[in-house]
């Protein structure tokens, strides 16, 4: 994608209706930790930002819809997705344009409607097809070229956090979460 220019990507901003990112390297770290339970059963561990956390239930508190389009399946991450008000969250799925697109086509969504955040190739297809393709600072060199909005923070420590400030900002949302902290 050429760069957009600060306001074209505002302008794009303004339009967001739905926000979807990866989960594994943007929502945490990347990192994934295996441990075994009392019944010998392996269980997953991962970590999610509370910063990041927070600013997903106030683009859900306005209407903004969220969800995640991941490869691994993680029963504990699509729970707490829940608790985060996602409505879409597709796990284990390696085929994510098309889950892109069957979501937009059940939500009532134009692809140039949506942000998607990314970091590593598999991601490229869907940030190509969203109206805005995201990514975190440490995403892969190829996905940071795609993307039209980079984030100054890495993944699983503030971008996510970052890019919902974004589109709360170019709508004109950010004094409404503002005002609930004083």
């Amino acid at each position: 994608m050429p760069p957009l220019t600060p306001r074209a990507l505002r302008a794009r901003l303004r339009r967001v209706r739905l926000v979807l990112m990866d989960v594994d390297g943007v929502l945490t770290d990347g990192r994934i930790f295996h441990l075994v339970d009392t019944k010998g059963e392996l269980v997953e561990f991962k970590g999610i930002g509370a910063q990041d956390a927070i600013a997903l239930t106030w683009l859900a508190a306005r209407g903004i819809q969220t969800g995640v389009i991941s490869g691994r399946k993680s029963r504990g991450a699509g729970e707490r997705l829940k608790l985060l008000g996602m409505t879409h969250i597709h796990q284990g799925r390696l085929d994510k344009k098309a889950v892109f697109a069957g979501i937009c086509r059940r939500a009532r969504i134009r692809p140039e409607e949506t942000v998607y955040m990314g970091d590593d190739l598999p991601d490229l297809p869907v940030i190509r097809a969203a109206g805005v393709g995201a990514a975190p600072a440490d995403a892969r060199p190829e996905v940071r070229a795609a993307a039209a909005w980079v984030a100054r923070r890495e993944g699983g420590r503030g971008a996510v956090r970052e890019l919902c400030e974004a589109v709360l900002k170019a709508q004109g949302l950010w004094p409404q979460v503002l005002d609930c902290f004083r």
